[in-house]
Parts: structure tokens; C-alpha cells; sequence
């Protein structure tokens, strides 16, 4: 019997992102009624990085069972396109949520959670040997429930060795390690802690250090000169500043690992707290959904749709 194809499979709902390769999509998984994630690239115009997506396969695949990950359910060819399917976050990422929020910012009391299921994420990566090389808030979902998943693993390397330097650059320019932004990079999974210091200043503040800087290569050079950034007295609890300051050392031997960030007093003064706390932040979305708010693109064709249509 012939197997079913993607599009008897898979329907797709509103757009909820588009990137490099392609769109995220909601989609819903027609035998079951279950709602997916759809991550649906054109290899036509992925040029020479099917590779790369040929990568973030495999790493999603190894990763089934990680902590706080999104979870992979499976891979699909459609002519010159492949659907990945995956877990759906029902709230969006940090960074929609910042938008819902405020001022565009959230408070400490859920950027303490979010930050500690993340790291609960980065130390099963970093014992992996796998860096994820682009952690920000744009890339940590919440779902309906507050489960906190780090996502997009497009440019995830797997080191071949834990303790083995990568030398390729990847990421975005504010987030990155200053030992990123080299002319020649060298760098290792304390790379992803310095991007995970920067992400708490960017739920704080906001926006990244430099965001007003629209020239990449400017930001990086400025990364590798400038004293690492730090938050202010006004910006949040001492805890919260002594964590980011950590995270924000010049060298990476400096840094603490993630497992070291979990017992720092900031993380332990939620260890008990419930991540259904996070819900607050989705009920804020929501309302503010239903009051005319929206995430940029959502229900029109993609461009493959409707050439297909005129076909």
C-alpha cells in the first residue's frame, strides 16, 4: 500500500514564522486531529545549505528525548520541499511574549523560570556535545502550559569533541561571544552562556546591547572591544545581576557552565516554583490577540501555494 503523502497527513494553519529556508506554520495532524508544528523549507532556494538542514534533522532526531527541546516527530519530502514536524508551542517564543508585554519587557519573576528551564535544556546540549550557537529569547517557546523549549537548531554544531573548539561563525551578532565575533572564532558550548547572560538583559531591558546598531559587522567588532555588558541597580534584584555577570565574563574559562548556573542563588530561590506560573504570560498574549495584536504574517498562501494554484 502506498504511503500516505505529507499533504494527507499534514494541513496547514496560519503562518507563525518565516526564516532563512522557509516558514513555521500551525499545522494539525489530520489522523489524529493533533496540533503539530510545521517547519516547511524550499530546498530550491536553500541553495547549498541543505546540509545544514540535512544537520538540524539529525540533532533534532538524537535530541527525542532532551529536556526542554522541541520535540521532533518526523521528516517529509514534498517534491522540492521538506516538512519537519514538531511539538507546537502554543504561546510563541519569549520574544512575542516581550511584545505582549508592558514596555516590551517581562518581569523577573518569569524571566527566573524561564531562564532556569533553559539551562535545564543547555546542560543536556553541552553534555552532548552539541552547542546550540544562536540561544536567544526569538529561539525559547513557551507552551499553553509554561513548558519553556529552546528551538531552532538550524545552526546548531555538534562539536566533535566536548571539549573541542568550533571555528565557524554562526548566530546573531548581538547575542554573540566575544570569542565568536573574532575575525577567527574559537569557542565551545560557554558560547551559548554568554548568549543566555544577553537574553536575560534583553527580557530586561527590552533589546539586546547595541540593538540600535542596524551594521552587523559594527556590532561585532564593538563585542570583542567593549567591557562586557552589565544590568544596572534599577534593572532587577542583585541575584538576577550576579547570575548575568557570570554568564558575561570576557573568557569562557570564566564563565560559569550551566549546571553551576542552576545552583546560583537567583535560580534557587524558584526551585520550587511551578512552571504554570508561565501561563500569566500566555493569558497576557491571548488578550492581547484578541485586542488586534498580531505576530507579523499569519494566514496568507506562501509563494509555492499559490503557484501551485495557478498550475
Amino acid at each position: 500500500m502506498a504511503q500516505p503523502t505529507v499533504h494527507q497527513l499534514f494541513r496547514r494553519l496560519e503562518t507563525v514564522g518565516k526564516g532563512a529556508y522557509g516558514s513555521v506554520h500551525k499545522g494539525v495532524h489530520i489522523p489524529t486531529g493533533n496540533i503539530v508544528a510545521l517547519k516547511i523549507i524550499n530546498l530550491d532556494t536553500a541553495d547549498d545549505d541543505v546540509e545544514a538542514i540535512q544537520r538540524e534533522v539529525a540533532l533534532l532526531t538524537q535530541l527525542r528525548d532532551a529536556p526542554n527541546v522541541t520535540k521532533y516527530y518526523g521528516c517529509y519530502l514534498d517534491g522540492p520541499r521538506v516538512w519537519i514536524t514538531m511539538e507546537f508551542a502554543q504561546g510563541g517564543s519569549v520574544r512575542t511574549l516581550m511584545q505582549t508585554s508592558k514596555d516590551g519587557v517581562i518581569e523577573e519573576r518569569f524571566i527566573v523560570i524561564i531562564i532556569r528551564e533553559v539551562l535545564i535544556g543547555l546542560s543536556y546540549l553541552h553534555k552532548s556535545a552539541i552547542i546550540h550557537r544562536d540561544i536567544k529569547a526569538a529561539n525559547v517557546l513557551v507552551t499553553a502550559t509554561g513548558k519553556v523549549m529552546i528551538c531552532d537548531f538550524g545552526v546548531s554544531a555538534l562539536s566533535a569533541t566536548t571539549t573541542s573548539k568550533r571555528n565557524t561563525l554562526m548566530g546573531t551578532p548581538n547575542w554573540m561571544a566575544p570569542e565568536v565575533a573574532q575575525p577567527t572564532p574559537a569557542y565551545d558550548s560557554k558560547a551559548d552562556i554568554w548568549s543566555l547572560g544577553i537574553m536575560v538583559y534583553e527580557m530586561v531591558k527590552g533589546a539586546p546591547p547595541h540593538s540600535d546598531l542596524r551594521d552587523a559587522i559594527k556590532v561585532m567588532q564593538l563585542i570583542s572591544k567593549v567591557k562586557p555588558p552589565r544590568l544596572g541597580e534599577g534593572d532587577g534584584s542583585k541575584d538576577m545581576r550576579e547570575f548575568v555577570s557570570h554568564c558575561l565574563k570576557e573568557s569562557p574559562i570564566d564563565r560559569f557552565s550551566a549546571d553551576e548556573l542552576a545552583k546560583t542563588k537567583w535560580i534557587k530561590t524558584v526551585s520550587k516554583v511551578n512552571v504554570s506560573v508561565l501561563r500569566d504570560l500566555i493569558v497576557r498574549y491571548d488578550a492581547w490577540m484578541q485586542s488586534g495584536g498580531s505576530r507579523a504574517s499569519l494566514a496568507e498562501p506562501l509563494d509555492w501555494e499559490s503557484e501551485e494554484k495557478k498550475e
